[in-house]
């Protein structure tokens, strides 16, 4: 007489393969959340003031960076093309307001530098930008 086997495998979840997605995940968001973002690109820590007010965002906007390098738009550029590009800004609409957006540590003769030039294209509405502070 044969016997039929009443013993069933058992079924099991593996979850060594979840557990390599969620290793992944979290890797993947430790790593994206430790990046710098700035909408330039720039890593640029602006100063911290208490009277911060917002401008508007089809101002001209200058960066300038802790070595004194001058951006528009996020490309490096000089002082001569940034007059310029400010005189073609200030010939499409001049009641535009130059923002200066300049890392804390930049020296004081790179912020000038840039005002002159700016002035120089015709744009005598300028800002300083800052950080809010809390």
């Amino acid at each position: 007489m044969m016997f039929k086997s009443t013993l069933r495998k058992k079924t099991s979840i593996n979850i060594i393969p979840m557990i390599d997605v969620i290793f992944f995940i979290l890797i993947f968001f430790m790593l994206f959340a430790s990046f710098r973002t700035s909408p330039t690109g720039i890593n640029l820590e602006l100063p911290k003031a208490v009277t911060v007010s917002e401008q508007k965002s089809d101002n001209l906007t200058v960066d300038i960076d802790q070595k004194g390098n001058i951006y528009y738009s996020g490309q490096q550029i000089s002082l001569d093309k940034l007059r310029n590009v400010a005189a073609d800004y200030y010939r499409n609409n001049n009641q535009v307001v130059a923002i200066i957006n300049a890392d804390k540590d930049v020296q004081y003769r790179h912020i000038i530098s840039v005002m002159d030039n700016l002035r120089q294209a015709g744009i005598y509405r300028l800002a300083l930008a800052a950080d809010k502070k809390e």
